[in-house]
């Protein structure tokens, strides 16, 4: 199986800020001759092609993580996709901006030739560099015909990328097929941003070119781990194609005077429903080439000699699939994440020797993401007819207590909401809450009957220290953290693991929406694949779970509601890995769609616990943590104003 990480020669990259590599090369041999002169070089410049690749577990960085109401922090340690949410973005110093760098995607400091220099992942830099390792790569006089292709498709699979994240970002871009000479005209470089359709058609040309020449998996595991291969490709290429066939750049209304200064559409007329096919044949031959190599969804196995209930085991899957290096499930993954911190901004303080002044406890789930898992019977809370017969939806925010049926994930007889009880096992085993079990943190011998309650209410106890280190909601994300991290007698000890980019259960829900799009009714194909998917998570299966549990009993049959099950199923399995904002908007095109509407989600108050509250009494009461600022402009984000003063030719967004 191929394992997914940074390339191994990252070691390279210390001292590479970006495709000034020739800044790095001894004085006066700074050419590109020198850079490919050999193979030991050419593959320092393969190294700093990759480095431009996004930090995915970054909350400054990733937007997926950040923007939007699927989690907060409080307004002192606020990170930019935050702030985007909570006050838009701006024309002259945007935050994450990927089109010249800056707003917090910087990745740190490098020395380049003795200088400290800011890395900035700034994407048209690194479409140049790309461009000149392909110009270049053929010249390598020691490197054989095969490493020559496969690094070239390599590099062809990053170019795709490169361009593929700006194009969810900004939307229309300038394509970079090559780069400009240095004596080009003063009119060559006022370049032009594209329609959509040409550059999705260039991306997915670029993966395509790339596949045919990509390994199935690489030669060495040793030295090799990380570059891109087949399975890697052809999943992108999936994806690429399903938001292509989504809502926002199909058929979206909202931008059919879109065009640049010469009056060239940017977004295509009209619907194309031929998309979704595509689409959905995409994702199938992704599907059956990644299980033709041991792809498979990861399951939770308990250690050896163990004694552990199924239930426990369905609890512990979710951070188990996002934290165990190298597991079947994962298609792409960074090895090089400051995991470290994001288990720290994660883990919430907990009780007695494992009490750590060092967590900082602040990356918070709100409470409509609380609210997204489904109950226990594997619907959603509001549609479960227990739930509603019994008055509990109404009163979920009441307080009801820790019983033995709740033993493993809630301490006995402990003061909690009755919306923590009756829940998903995915609920349990993502988030943390007061009075909710915590699994592992060096405690020895942990088990089923020996974990630790975490205990939220009141300041003191949470460990809010002044305006920093708390969960302004309540809640804390236990998917991020492993097991094996430990935070005991005052110190912290990080389990390393590969951060998520792509997985199988990704590419299955892909899958069934894109052919659940394609037909009037869903198939058994559509149910197959969002099964697997709940069967690993421990619910029956979508047909059984509507027709005995839910009030709209008949909603699975319909593709509208299909449509529905399938975008709440990915809110679920994918929470907090990053998906979350580049979902809900490529879901939206003008018009309501489905459960989630962009405009809705990002304007509604953003809500938690009063986390103040010493008692049951007075911390079960919701309060409004933020109110998100999300307008139509803020769809597609800004340019930077000074970018479009160097190039008159850059039409703004609309809005900006």
């Amino acid at each position: 199986m191929q394992k997914i990480i940074i390339i191994y020669s990252i070691i390279l990259m210390a001292g590479l800020s970006s495709c000034d590599y020739l800044d790095v090369v001894p004085e006066k041999v700074g050419t590109v001759e020198y850079a490919f002169g050999d193979r030991q070089r050419a593959i320092g410049y393969l190294a700093t092609c990759y480095s431009f690749i996004p930090l995915f577990e970054n909350e400054g960085s990733n937007p997926g993580r950040t923007v939007g109401p699927e989690s907060f922090q409080y307004q002192a340690g606020e990170n930019n996709g935050n702030r985007i949410t909570r006050l838009g973005n701006n024309i002259t110093s945007p935050y994450m901006n990927y089109w010249d760098g800056g707003g917090g995607v910087a990745s740190g400091t490098v020395t380049v030739n003795g200088i400290k220099e800011s890395q900035s992942k700034d994407m048209f830099t690194a479409l140049r560099c790309c461009n000149v390792f392909l110009e270049n790569i053929h010249h390598v006089p020691d490197l054989n015909a095969y490493e020559k292709d496969m690094w070239a498709a390599e590099v062809k699979f990053l170019k795709a990328f490169y361009h593929w994240w700006l194009v969810q970002l900004y939307g229309p871009i300038p394509i970079v097929r090559e780069n400009l000479p240095v004596d080009a005209s003063p009119e060559a470089v006022q370049i032009y941003r594209e329609p959509i359709e040409e550059v999705i058609s260039y991306v997915v040309e670029l993966l395509n070119d790339a596949i045919e020449y990509l390994p199935d998996v690489v030669d060495t595991e040793i030295t090799d781990l990380g570059r891109i291969t087949k399975p890697v490709a052809m999943t992108l290429k999936a994806k690429v194609l399903v938001f292509h066939a989504s809502p926002f750049f199909n058929g979206n209304t909202g931008y059919a005077n879109f065009a640049d200064k010469d009056g060239k559409p940017l977004f295509p007329a009209g619907y194309d429903a031929q998309k979704w096919v595509k689409a959905a044949e995409a994702c199938r031959e992704a599907i059956e080439y990644c299980e033709s190599l041991g792809y498979t969804l990861f399951k939770y196995e308990k250690p050896l000699g163990a004694k552990m209930t199924d239930s426990t085991m369905h609890v512990l899957t979710p951070s188990s699939l996002v934290t165990t290096p190298w597991n079947k499930e994962l298609i792409w993954a960074l090895s090089k994440a400051d995991v470290t911190t994001v288990q720290q901004n994660c883990m919430p303080m907990l009780t007695g020797a494992f009490r750590q002044a060092n967590l900082r406890s602040r990356f918070s789930p709100t409470m409509s993401s609380i609210e997204t898992y489904y109950s226990s019977h594997g619907v959603p809370i509001e549609e479960d007819n227990s739930w509603i017969a019994g008055n509990w939806y109404n009163d979920r925010y009441h307080i009801a207590r820790g019983d033995d049926d709740h033993r493993f994930v809630i301490e006995k007889d402990y003061p909690t909401a009755r919306l923590h009880l009756n829940r998903e096992y995915r609920f349990y085993g993502s988030v943390a809450f007061d009075g909710g079990l915590w699994f592992g943190a060096g405690v020895t011998n942990a088990s089923e009957l020996n974990q630790i309650t975490i205990q939220a209410k009141g300041a003191a106890v949470a460990g809010k220290q002044g305006i920093e280190r708390y969960s302004i909601t309540g809640y804390l994300i236990k998917k991020l953290v492993s097991v094996n991290t430990a935070a005991p007698n005052n110190s912290f000890s990080a389990q390393r693991y590969s951060w998520p980019v792509l997985r199988l259960a990704d590419l299955y829900l892909l899958y069934a929406e894109a052919l659940n799009e394609t037909m009037e009714t869903p198939s058994m194909e559509v149910h197959k694949y969002i099964n697997e998917v709940r069967t690993r998570a421990g619910l029956e299966p979508v047909e059984d779970s509507w027709r005995q549990y839910s009030v709209n009993s008949a909603k699975y049959t319909t593709r509208d509601g299909m449509r529905d099950i399938i975008h709440q199923e990915r809110m679920i399995e994918l929470a907090y890995e990053g998906h979350y904002y580049f979902d809900i908007r490529r879901w939206s095109g003008g018009t309501k769609r489905g459960r989630y509407d962009i405009m809705t989600e990002m304007n509604n108050p953003i809500k938690g616990w009063n986390i103040d509250g010493e008692t049951a009494e007075d911390y079960y009461h919701t309060r409004i943590v933020a109110t998100p600022k999300f307008s139509f402009r803020d769809y597609l984000w800004p340019i930077k104003e000074a970018a479009r003063t160097k190039n008159g030719n850059l039409i703004q967004n609309p809005g900006w």
